[in-house]
């Protein structure tokens, strides 16, 4: 049939072109404001001092904006545990990484759609694709409550795989948020959002025993379910 593209045009077709290239213009943007120093930390923080009541919906906004652009975001997670204490800073700072977790998800599932989602002739695929249709919160659970996963690649990834749009929000929401908490409270207790110092060693410590702990879990994964035997 003639609606019937080969290759990739199957998958991308002029809509998702256009989206694609606009959320390219964007992210050339954001980093171009990044790097005048007009989405650093440094900045956000000066905002937030001089327009208080503004400060946490500029904090939220710059936050998601961060998330999407690819952006580190840790130090404005131990930013606002610095400026608001650990409660309140854990509150803004899921605010924006959700927001963020979300637009980036809704951005890629528009654009490219679930390629990930097929059947692949491998153990492991197969294994995650289960997974991920029919507990997928599981997974999500795993990358976000783990800091050494990257929430930002992971926002885009996600999105290209089976996985609903509702399960994705919340399970991201819900385990995202004690990590968030653990650097708000590294900000508040070392009061300020450098990575100098005992915050260094406090967030290198935080990544080590996470390290661990994801490395045991998928070793146990990988032989509970014996994927270098063929099926």
């Amino acid at each position: 049939m003639f609606w019937q593209k080969p290759g990739l045009r199957r998958y991308i077709g002029p809509k998702r072109v256009i989206i694609i290239l606009l959320f390219s213009a964007c992210l050339i943007v954001l980093w171009y404001l990044r790097k005048h120093g007009y989405l650093t930390p440094e900045t956000v923080f000066q905002f937030v001092h001089d327009y208080p009541v503004w400060g946490p919906a500029i904090f939220i906004t710059v936050y998601l904006l961060s998330v999407v652009a690819l952006i580190p975001t840790l130090p404005f997670n131990l930013g606002a545990g610095f400026l608001w204490g650990p409660l309140w800073g854990t509150v803004f700072s899921v605010a924006g990484s959700g927001l963020g977790a979300m637009t980036a998800f809704l951005i890629a599932r528009t654009a490219v759609g679930q390629p990930l989602a097929r059947r692949f002739d491998n153990a492991m695929a197969r294994w995650l694709q289960d997974e991920l249709a029919t507990k997928g919160w599981r997974v999500v659970a795993f990358t976000r409550i783990n800091p050494v996963f990257p929430s930002g690649p992971l926002n885009f990834v996600l999105a290209l795989t089976s996985i609903t749009f509702p399960c994705y929000a919340w399970s991201s929401l819900v385990f995202m948020t004690p990590p968030t908490m653990v650097f708000s409270f590294i900000g508040h207790s070392v009061g300020g959002f450098m990575l100098d110092g005992e915050a260094t060693r406090l967030v290198r410590l935080v990544m080590v025993v996470s390290l661990a702990l994801a490395a045991l879990v998928m070793v146990k994964m990988i032989s509970r379910r014996g994927f270098g035997k063929r099926s």
